[in-house]
């Protein structure tokens, strides 16, 4: 499982080594995020407004944002905190009846209201996407997904955030990439004749405000992956997957070999957020792993650029917050022999099955911050 396969109400990419804590807002001085009612008019109905939307992906990324933003104040085990789809309002409106053949698209989402810096509040449209750049229908099914939301929640910004790969060795699991552009580099024969492959794009009227909760909220709110990507946790998943017919390329390899700086548990106990400002994402079509040499790129994922050019086209101010869920893979052993390209996959998705989704809290956690702070 990775980055590019959980997509799925019925995927769980969670397991259970700690649960999600329950978030104390007065640490920061804030509060919780509330639900807002309204009445529901069916998947075909069109979308409440909002001031801005948050959209993410994968079940991992759903649910960190699920306990941020709803269920808060208790702590929940990873995969209870993976909401039901009768818990969040389904919208297909003029969406084709099936995408991967998992979910129905469009997604699922919920309207919550935050307190904001200096008085007020903002109303947040949080939607879980089923539409995706990588699985049917593809970058045309995601576009018209984007233009129908953009069109229809009349927000003034719109976020994508969620799980990404490592760009260079710096960039440790449970750290958190705020970026305002991405560059779309798509390979799949669905894909690759589209007028945005090759283009970076660009949000040149609007970032996240980074400089007043964002600090405190790291320092005091993020999961440190410490806590649960021990030595003894890492050896224990790397000869549970050599058990796995999917994960055979690592029975060659020892935990020395595949360990690196990003993962190493004594670099996990302090999550950074990196302000990637004018440094693009990369979104790719296929599940891309870094060899540690892609430093003009602030993290790796799968959609971005396509928020980037619709929203564009749209005139809609947009941002992405991105958590590492699964760092850079080295690319030899420790005798100096190349790590074959399979077994370095199965190694990211060890990284991004077992802790995507305490990444993916502490992304959560860096963009209510950045909605309070607007």
């Amino acid at each position: 499982m990775s980055r590019y396969d959980d997509i799925s109400l019925r995927t769980l990419a969670l397991t259970e080594p700690s649960q999600l804590p329950a978030v104390d807002w007065s640490l920061v001085d804030q509060s919780a995020p509330v639900l807002v009612n309204f009445k529901y008019g069916g998947a075909s109905h069109t979308l409440p407004k909002a001031n801005a939307i948050v959209m993410t992906w994968t079940s991992a990324e759903w649910a960190a944002m699920d306990h941020v933003f709803i269920r808060s104040g208790q702590a929940e085990s990873p995969s209870s905190a993976l909401p039901k789809d009768t818990s969040w309002y389904l919208y297909s409106r003029q969406a084709p009846s099936s995408g991967s053949g998992a979910n129905r698209l469009w997604g699922y989402y919920r309207l919550v209201r935050i307190n904001a810096f200096g008085g007020g509040s903002h109303t947040i449209l949080l939607f879980k996407s089923d539409a995706h750049l990588a699985h049917p229908p593809f970058l045309d099914g995601l576009t018209k997904e984007l233009e129908e939301l953009i069109g229809e929640v009349d927000a003034s910004r719109i976020y994508s955030i969620g799980t990404a790969g490592g760009a260079t060795i710096t960039q440790n699991l449970g750290d958190v990439a705020v970026a305002n552009c991405a560059t779309c580099k798509l390979t799949r024969s669905e894909n690759s004749d589209s007028s945005f492959n090759g283009k970076t794009f660009i949000c040149t009227s609007f970032f996240p405000n980074m400089t007043n909760l964002l600090p405190r909220v790291q320092q005091k709110l993020f999961y440190k992956l410490s806590d649960v990507a021990t030595k003894t946790e890492w050896q224990r998943l790397l000869t549970e997957a050599k058990g796995e017919r999917r994960d055979k390329s690592l029975i060659p390899y020892s935990l020395n070999d595949l360990m690196n700086a990003p993962i190493e548990t004594q670099n996990l106990g302090d999550p950074k957020v990196e302000n990637r400002k004018g440094t693009p994402l990369l979104t790719t079509d296929t599940y891309f792993i870094a060899e540690g040499n892609t430093p003009q790129y602030a993290a790796l994922e799968m959609d971005d650029a396509v928020i980037g050019a619709v929203a564009s086209k749209l005139k809609m101010p947009f941002a992405f917050i991105r958590n590492i869920s699964d760092a850079v893979v080295v690319t030899v052993d420790k005798k100096g022999n190349v790590i074959s390209e399979d077994a370095r996959e199965a190694w990211s998705s060890v990284q991004y099955n077992n802790f995507g989704v305490y990444s993916s809290f502490n992304g959560a956690l860096a963009t209510w911050a950045t909605l309070v702070d607007w």
